[in-house]
């Protein structure tokens, strides 16, 4: 019988699956900064409209979520995770198509319903490939790749929709797509024996004791997906010795500087310095885009805020896996990532809201990211700390 490679954290088997989820943001992730003005043109209605509709990727995720544990239980999950990714792709592809508003939201639910699926699998099959003493660093791993997945893909799909246009945008997110589905499709992964799981449950899904770091977890990722609709209008660019660099490029290097360097000044059990460190550089980074100096503080902002997600969103994820019990580890990996993408949808939303319901909206929108990074600080020291203390099993 063949054996699955899960000797070592950076096995073949765990490596592939990485870089398929990596993929996968990408693709996703392309569309999203462009899609509520283009749809809005398209369909002739309100940017506040196809903004809000965007709530319903999440409203997606949290339909299918009872329905997980069941399908992972009773269908082979890489098949599970093949089809899903699949369905999103096709998903992406049919907004070259819509003609109504109907439509729209119908496609935005599906491909919450198939981003959930694909990402919630591709979770558990990451966790089934490690080694069972190595599976915490697994999962942080696996977040950084979905994280920086997610900065690249909107790096990308500005950066083709400045220069060529929306279709090629979704053109080379099917590619992009494409190639995530192949590297899954080659992934072997061991026997698993079902053990039975009901039709609905809150298994791989909602973790109990996670709701106030879900909470936490929302309020900061409401400022970069505020800043993700914004950055077509205005920080397309970042010039930086006379290049000029996507906004979010510049902050995907912030993020992997904090993932890559700045992991050597922190112990490895400082959690609580560590998330007070990263929510205050993104402070201090949502203020100097608040408050610019020409285009000056522009870089600089950018590469604090990938520096303040990266030091924040691990630590966040590993909150979760130490809130859980022994057999809800993938529980707690699917509900950081549903917290994080609640907060993607809403932000969107209240972005495009407020951009077409006030003149002059960017100051406002700007402070408004500043404002949530401060008080997720404040939730963080007041309510979710003292909460983790008490609650955690690990």
């Amino acid at each position: 019988m063949r054996k699955s490679n899960t000797s070592g954290l950076l096995s073949s088997s765990y490596l592939q699956i990485c870089l398929g989820n990596f993929l996968l943001f990408i693709s996703r992730y392309m569309l999203l900064p462009m899609l509520p003005v283009v749809m809005a043109g398209r369909l002739g209605a309100s940017l506040a409209f196809t903004g809000s509709i965007f709530v319903l990727l999440t409203a997606g995720m949290f339909l299918a979520g009872p329905f997980y544990s069941y399908l992972m239980d009773t269908y082979k999950r890489k098949y599970i995770c093949l089809l899903s990714f699949a369905i999103m792709l096709l998903v992406n592809a049919a907004c070259l198509f819509v003609q109504t508003p109907v439509e729209f939201m119908l496609l935005c639910l599906i491909h919450g319903i198939s981003f959930g699926l694909a990402t919630t699998t591709s979770i558990t099959l990451a966790i089934d490939l490690t080694n069972p003493g190595k599976r915490s660093a697994s999962n942080v791993v696996f977040g950084w790749t979905s994280r920086f997945g997610m900065m690249m893909g909107v790096a990308a799909g500005i950066a083709i929709f400045m220069y060529r246009g929306f279709d090629e945008v979704v053109y080379l997110s099917a590619a992009v797509g494409g190639v995530g589905i192949l590297l899954i499709n080659m992934l072997y992964v061991p026997f698993r024996a079902p053990i039975g799981s009901k039709l609905c449950t809150t298994d791989r899904f909602l973790l109990g004791r996670g709701w106030i770091p879900m909470l936490n977890m929302i309020l900061i990722a409401l400022i970069p997906s505020v800043l993700i609709t914004l950055v077509p209008d205005t920080y397309k660019c970042v010039v930086l010795m006379g290049y000029s660099i996507p906004f979010f490029a510049v902050v995907g290097t912030g993020f992997f500087i904090s993932a890559v360097f700045l992991k050597l000044l922190f112990k490895e059990d400082n959690f609580l310095g560590q998330i007070i460190s990263g929510l205050v550089v993104m402070i201090l980074a949502t203020a100097l885009l608040a408050f610019p100096v020409a285009e000056l503080t522009t870089a600089p902002g950018a590469v604090l805020l990938g520096i303040g997600m990266g030091l924040v969103t691990p630590e966040f994820l590993l909150m979760f896996v130490k809130l859980s019990q022994h057999c809800q580890r993938g529980t707690a990996n699917t509900m950081h990532l549903l917290s994080w993408e609640t907060g993607i949808s809403i932000g969107i939303a209240i972005a495009c809201y407020t951009t077409a319901q006030i003149p002059e909206s960017l100051p406002v929108l700007y402070r408004f990211c500043l404002a949530m990074a401060v008080l997720s600080l404040i939730f963080f020291l007041l309510v979710t700390y003292p909460y983790f203390k008490k609650k955690r099993f690990r």
